[in-house]
């Protein structure tokens, strides 16, 4: 079983962002951190943990003496799987050499950096704090504090970014020798204020320029030796993201703090998004969860879809399941993917291809049930 954790704060909220996430509310830190891990204490997970990831809002935000609060009572209840990844999310802004190096000791030994693009007018817009420079800076310290695997995070599709913008921001990050890029299409989530920047006449870019940029990126990774082994994410050689590669997998795991969901079996556990009242109920042995059973139809196509977004698809035998049980429509569907050159079908697995990445969606809607 794997482990989530959600540090829902932030520094200020960026503008495409529909996490749940809280900005100037730094003051109940400690009071979260203190809900987790009575959440953690009281919870049924199971270990040894082969993985640990703490998503945001921005974990970084954390002291390192909290991180390792969080982690020593995930290692007493659990225990750790040996050459365990611990990841941590984390804004170029808020880190600096000696925290990174305390953040090292406590036991996380990978980090993501939200970088998203070198230009200054990009991410302003984008309500980032940050500047490129910062980006190298942290990096460079978090080399230096013994990070030996280091992700970086980049947008494209973004407002006021031409083809060439978004290829000096991928060649300026591939300088710094990263481990690991993870690349996401700007969407324009409901309630952002980007969403209502747009409805005011925002200019998004057109889709075939996104396209352009997808596909530039995915030949550039690949010259540069990194492997695309999920539709958004890119590795070197053994540094693939353990945590996620065990979700699409269809492994368990669980989900702990604000709005943080995971699944166990065939039952799937959330939590709300009002922050105190998560406190509140954890300190108060209510429970914070709320549980959904799933039927196998449902964690048979949860499987097929996630396998569909990486490099190992899903084993035809098990596909072939899956559309048994949902009905025949299922095969003309494949096929036709297939015959439109979306999906392939080598060595036994079904597997999207470069094409069908960047589409990927409209592949998962074509085949949901």
């Amino acid at each position: 079983m794997n482990a989530y954790l959600h540090i829902p704060f932030c520094a200020s909220i960026c503008s495409y962002c529909d996490f749940t996430s809280f900005a100037g509310r730094e003051s109940q830190m400690a009071a979260y951190v203190d809900a987790l891990c009575l959440e953690i204490k009281d919870s049924s997970l199971e270990g040894p943990l082969p993985t640990i990831y703490f998503g945001g809002g921005t974990p970084s935000l954390l002291a390192p003496a909290q991180l390792g609060q969080i982690l020593e009572t995930l290692q007493k209840k659990a225990g750790f799987a040996q050459g365990i990844e611990i990841s941590m999310e984390a804004n170029p802004e808020t880190v600096e050499s000696q925290r990174l190096r305390a953040d090292r000791a406590v036991g996380v030994n990978r980090l993501s950096f939200g970088a998203q693009a070198v230009q200054r007018e990009i991410l302003r817009k984008l309500g980032r704090g940050h500047e490129w420079e910062r980006v190298e800076k942290a990096f460079q310290e978090a080399r230096e504090a013994g990070f030996d695997n280091i992700n970086l995070d980049l947008m494209f599709g973004l407002p006021g970014q031409s083809l060439g913008m978004f290829q000096e921001s991928i060649e300026k990050a591939a300088d710094l020798n990263p481990d690991h890029f993870s690349l996401y299409a700007l969407q324009v989530e409901e309630g952002t204020p980007l969403a209502a920047q747009a409805a005011q006449g925002l200019a998004l870019p057109p889709d075939d320029l996104t396209a352009d940029e997808y596909a530039w990126a995915q030949g550039f990774l690949a010259r540069q030796g990194f492997q695309q082994y999920e539709v958004s994410n890119f590795a070197r050689d053994g540094k693939a993201c353990r945590h996620n590669w065990n979700i699409w997998r269809g492994e368990d795991y669980w989900g702990f703090g604000v709005s943080a969901v995971g699944t166990v079996g065939r039952v799937r556990h959330g939590h709300g998004d009002d922050l105190m009242e998560y406190i509140r109920r954890v300190n108060a042995g209510e429970g914070a969860l709320v549980m959904e059973s799933l039927t196998e139809d449902t964690r048979a196509w949860e499987k097929l879809m996630l396998g569909l977004r990486t490099q190992d698809g899903v084993e035809k035998a098990e596909a072939d399941r899956f559309i048994r049980a949902v009905g025949s429509p299922q095969w003309a569907r494949f096929n036709r993917l297939l015959k439109e050159g979306f999906l392939s079908l080598t060595g036994g697995r079904y597997r999207v291809t470069s094409k069908g990445y960047f589409v990927l969606n409209g592949i998962l809607e074509v085949l949901a049930v």
